[in-house]
């Protein structure tokens, strides 16, 4: 919305500027110093602007160029007060639009920037986050090896004394230890 206004504003003073340059125009004619420096202005301007002809149609060396009557002088000069109350007008504000532009640029620059750093941020968070739970499950990992480890240490152990005990109660007596000593006796002795 700011930039529309911006927009039609600027539109606005360009408008404005040309009947403001006819009354800056009739100003400067009516006032005899600035008068005299715009006669003087224009009498230039015709020079320069015969020689860049001459040298344009390929003719080289000096001409005498005569200074213009007052009444065309004044023409002139009225002419390059007008169109230099619109050049400069139109100029400040293209440059007035271009510093605009620059500083909307350097902010929406330093938002990008922002918003680089704090997803980088994010992601050292999430990299430590995740190396701290690698470390963690590592840990756990060991402690299960270790632990696995140990009862691997006590299988041999287990398996024996379960085979021993096996073994008694195969040995129980006739029947299955219905005539003959208790097979559960002679287990527990076997397995100490």
């Amino acid at each position: 919305m700011a930039a529309l206004v911006f927009k039609v504003g600027t539109l606005l003073l360009k408008q404005l500027a040309k009947p403001m340059a006819s009354s800056f125009q009739s100003y400067v004619m009516n006032h005899p110093n600035a008068r005299r420096l715009a006669i003087g202005v224009s009498q230039y301007a015709h020079r320069f602007e015969v020689f860049v002809s001459r040298a344009a149609e390929g003719r080289t060396g000096r001409a005498f160029v005569a200074d213009m009557n007052e009444e065309k002088a004044v023409e002139l000069a009225s002419k390059l007060v007008s169109e230099g109350f619109v050049f400069t007008v139109g100029a400040g504000i293209v440059f007035f639009e271009y510093d605009r532009q620059q500083r909307k640029e350097t902010a929406k620059k330093k938002a990008e920037a922002l918003e680089r750093s704090l997803a980088e941020d994010k992601a050292r968070e999430e990299r430590e986050t995740a190396t701290r739970i690698n470390h963690e499950q590592s840990d756990a990992i060991k402690a299960l090896h270790e632990r696995m480890e140990a009862l691997e240490a006590q299988l041999p152990h287990i398996i024996e004394r379960a085979i021993a005990a096996h073994h008694a109660r195969k040995r129980g007596g006739f029947f299955g230890g219905f005539l003959g000593p208790r097979g559960g006796e002679q287990a527990a002795a076997a397995v100490q």
